[in-house]
């Protein structure tokens, strides 16, 4: 029986169909709890309106996780990027501006926090401990106790030219072509196999890990766009909850929190999905948010103990 629930466990179907199918069921519970308002139309796009943002970071956080690093200033980073970005469209009055420069900041934030890690020798955790602060005590130093806001018909206007969706769906493809038809992928997952065996062989790990930095700093670029778009306001509590939706979602989605061979860009996707649809869901029939922030505590927890072994088997091609 323990050896039918080890294969089950290391099984790469059970990791694909275990999130899918506890999203259905979720969608089921919450439905019949409240009544069919979770299920409703209009709840359902709200629910996607909000996952965009996490499945769009997450999806860039993928590159890094799967080198059995975590980085947990994914949320004050998206945050202090919107806040430049949102700035910086105030005293330009173009979006192509607000996107290049959150692009563009994006992409030098997650670089340098990459670079500190690999010319210090201090592991990722570590460095993205003191980011998460330092990049929040920015975004506090820039806004102070005020509101940041847009015009309204700008992001009304960019919303529904549907450019969350066009920014999610592009960054996802670019991710997905990246992460599992190129040698990079196939790399990354070797890193996160095994780190130790990857440097007595030679293997470039600083540059590596730079470049899944750069693709995760895109995708915080992105992630910030979206927030401005979907907000339309910036304050110093925005964000706040992404960094734990994004491993969350990464961990619900089905891939080892150690990285490694079964690393894969959907498990963002659906675990961004399944996270936004947990929240919703429990805030819809009156969970408190401390008692929700709780939960997803405890859900993380558990999950981590369960993967705490990193898979084995070395990276196919197919992902």
């Amino acid at each position: 029986m323990q050896n039918t629930f080890q294969k089950l466990k290391e099984s790469r179907w059970t990791s694909r169909l275990f999130s899918p199918v506890i999203l259905v069921l979720l969608v089921l519970l919450f439905s019949v709890l409240t009544g069919g308002r979770f299920s409703n139309l209009r709840n359902l796009r709200m629910v996607v309106d909000q996952a965009l943002v996490v499945a769009t970071v997450a999806s860039g956080a993928v590159f890094i996780f799967a080198t059995g690093n975590v980085n947990i200033s994914m949320g004050a980073s998206t945050a202090l990027i919107a806040t430049i970005a949102a700035q910086m469209y105030v005293r330009t009055v173009s979006v192509p501006v607000m996107f290049l420069v959150s692009v563009v900041a994006g992409v030098i934030t997650l670089a340098i926090t990459a670079l500190l890690s690999t010319t210090l020798k201090v592991r990722v955790l570590y460095i993205t401990v003191v980011m998460m602060t330092l990049l929040a005590s920015m975004q506090q130093g820039i806004l102070g106790s005020t509101t940041l806001s847009l015009p309204y018909d700008v992001t009304s206007g960019l919303k529904n030219a549907g450019v969350p969706y066009i920014l999610f769906l592009g960054f996802f493809a670019f991710c997905t072509i990246l992460f599992h038809f190129t040698s990079l992928g196939r790399k990354l997952r070797y890193l996160g196999i095994n780190d130790r065996c990857a440097e007595l062989t030679g293997f470039p790990m600083a540059r590596y890990l730079f470049i899944a930095f750069v693709i995760a700093g895109i995708g915080v670029g992105f992630g910030a766009i979206m927030t401005i778009i979907r907000n339309g306001s910036i304050t110093t509590d925005t964000c706040a909850s992404l960094n734990m939706d994004c491993m969350l979602a990464i961990v619900l989605g089905g891939m080892s929190c150690f990285g490694g061979s079964r690393s894969n860009t959907y498990s963002a996707v659906v675990g961004a999905v399944l996270v936004t649809v947990l929240n919703n869901g429990l805030l819809m029939i009156g969970v408190s948010s401390t008692i929700l922030q709780a939960i997803r505590g405890v859900i993380f927890i558990v999950l981590v103990c369960v993967s705490q072994t990193r898979p084995k088997g070395l990276p196919s091609r197919d992902g």
